[in-house]
C-alpha cells in the first residue's frame, strides 16, 4: 500500500506518516511506479511499527527514545536497554501521577470550602509540595 493508503488505514495524516519517515521510524521498501519514479510501499510490518510508535509515544517517550529502542529490539540486544528505558518511564509516570492525585486533592477542597460559602480559611496549597 501506498503512504495515503497506509495513514488512512492507522487512522493518521500522511504527514504524520512523512515525519515518522524524516526521521527514521518508518523504513517501507521501495520500488519503481511507471518504472522510473521511486515510491514507498508500506507493509503490515510498517503498520505494526506504527502502532509501537504510537504506544511510545502514548507512555511518553519522544521520538528519537522510540527510535533507539526499536533499533535495540531489532538488532537482538536491547532487552536490558528497553526494560531499563521502560522502568524509568513507568517511574517518572507514576511520580506525576502522585502531583496529578495531590492537585485532585486540591481541587477537592478548595470547591469543598466554595460549595460551602467559603468561610473559614481557604484550604491550603500543597499543590505546589507535590509538584517541585
Amino acid at each position: 500500500m501506498w503512504i495515503a493508503e497506509f495513514a488512512r488505514r492507522a487512522g493518521v495524516k500522511p504527514t504524520t506518516v512523512r515525519h515518522y519517515l524524516r526521521e527514521g521510524l518508518l523504513s517501507p521498501r521501495t520500488g519503481l511506479a511507471g518504472g522510473s519514479r521511486p515510491y514507498l510501499e508500506f507493509t503490515e510490518a510498517d503498520m505494526r511499527r506504527l502502532s509501537a510508535i504510537q504506544a511510545g509515544q502514548a507512555l511518553g517517550l519522544s521520538l528519537p527514545e522510540i527510535k533507539l529502542l526499536i533499533g535495540e529490539r531489532h538488532s537482538g540486544s536491547g532487552h536490558a536497554r528497553m526494560l531499563k528505558a521502560l522502568t524509568a518511564q513507568r517511574d517518572t509516570l507514576r511520580g506525576r501521577a502522585l502531583a496529578l492525585q495531590a492537585m485532585l486533592a486540591f481541587l477537592d477542597r478548595k470547591i469543598a470550602w466554595l460549595e460551602a460559602g467559603a468561610k473559614g480559611p481557604p484550604p491550603s496549597h500543597a499543590v505546589t509540595q507535590a509538584i517541585g
